[in-house]
């Protein structure tokens, strides 16, 4: 399955690269797209993984906050 969410706090190709690593930490995450225009992220996974443990594992790359954008 794929979700849509929406990232604030990148400022760079940098914040790119950290967003994408710290996600596909995540147990469960097989791909994380993130492009810098829009901030957005696309990620690829077996079942939905809890806002809560997506947030935690952001918080660890940096300053950056994520939310699930619904259609």
């Amino acid at each position: 399955m794929k979700k849509k969410y929406q990232i604030q706090g990148m400022s760079c190709g940098g914040c790119v690269n950290h967003v994408k690593h710290a996600l596909l930490q995540i147990t469960g995450v097989e791909d994380a797209d993130v492009p810098f225009n829009p901030q957005t992220v696309l990620l690829t996974m077996p079942e939905p993984i809890a806002m809560e443990i997506l947030q935690a594992e952001l918080g660890k790359a940096g300053n950056y906050t994520m939310r699930e954008l619904v259609h």
